[in-house]
């Protein structure tokens, strides 16, 4: 069975593309930004040109134009607020959450939503848990041994890792006034890292953490995003800006709760920190590894009568 994969949200889709090649489907992948840093051979860049020239440019345009007719794929899986591409039998969305927020994009069916509260917006979707590389993000021992070295030599009691695209849009100076707080009191001494970096050096990032605060906005109504998953495959606690509902209640025993109010903030960083908790890595990889995610995918394809 030949599958297009189409959108944005390249690293989601590279996992659930990648599991169902394992499961000898025949996958080409039509993503918009190349932000994993180990994409498939046949990757493409719907639209534009990306690899070889003459190939993608021909193939692209091949399927842009001419997909209605020919119709070379069994299934396409459209991903974001991508314009229709109707190339194949089947048709299935994913949508993630932001773009049906502000408006600019009513959920279609048959239809996958990445955040419960959007099933209120169409309740004929289904909803599907984010996933990761459990692979590329795991845990480093050598990372975290030097990260006490780091600790002792700088004196620090903690590391908060922060690392948002837009620290400065996504609530950072939240996060910076609380730990300069608890710092200036003298409680403990907190190191914040704050800045984003390449995909390929986040795992050795995360693990120098003691704590990674996910940058999901706390007016958007999400509970977590996907770099809280890869900092639990990672081992290391994450907390994010969840309000009482949560993807999986089993998930608050790794995901803090954290409240943006300053005071309570602070109450809710040195808590999780003090704790010290242990994270239960294959509890984890039972909802948001990309194998489970993908063998719901291939349930739900089944339901719709897209596949056997």
């Amino acid at each position: 069975m030949r599958i297009a994969i189409i959108g944005d949200y390249a690293s989601q889709n590279f996992l659930i593309g990648k599991e169902l090649e394992e499961c000898n489907f025949d996958i080409t992948y039509f993503l918009q930004s190349n932000i994993y840093s180990r994409m498939p051979l046949n990757y493409h860049k719907l639209g534009g040109v990306q690899g070889p020239l003459l190939k993608n440019y021909f193939l692209t345009s091949f399927w842009m134009i001419f997909g209605k007719l020919f119709k070379k794929f069994d299934i396409q899986q459209i991903n974001g607020t991508y314009p229709k591409c109707t190339r194949s039998k089947y048709t299935s969305y994913h949508f993630h959450g932001s773009e049906i927020r502000l408006g600019v994009v009513k959920p279609k069916y048959p239809s996958f939503v990445s955040l419960r509260e959007l099933l209120k917006i169409s309740d004929k979707s289904i909803f599907l848990p984010r996933c990761a590389d459990p692979i590329f993000f795991t845990q480093n021992i050598e990372v975290k041994e030097n990260k006490e070295i780091f600790k002792n030599e700088k004196g620090y009691d903690f590391i908060i890792g922060h690392f948002a695209p837009s620290p400065e849009v996504k609530g950072s100076h939240f996060l910076e006034e609380a730990i300069e707080s608890i710092n200036e009191e003298n409680e403990y001494n907190i190191h914040l890292i704050n800045q984003t970096y390449p995909r390929e050096k986040m795992p050795e990032m995360m693990n120098f953490c003691d704590l990674v605060v996910d940058h999901i906005n706390p007016k958007m109504g999400s509970t977590y995003n996907v770099i809280t998953i890869e900092s639990l495959f990672c081992e290391v606690p994450a907390a994010s800006y969840y309000d009482e509902n949560i993807d999986f209640e089993v998930m608050k025993s790794f995901v803090g709760y954290l409240d943006p109010e300053i005071d309570e903030l602070k109450s809710n960083l040195l808590s999780i920190l003090k704790s010290k908790k242990k994270v239960d890595r294959d509890a984890v990889l039972r909802y948001h590894s990309p194998r489970n995610v993908t063998d719901k995918v291939l349930s739900v394809w089944v339901d719709w009568g897209f596949t056997d």
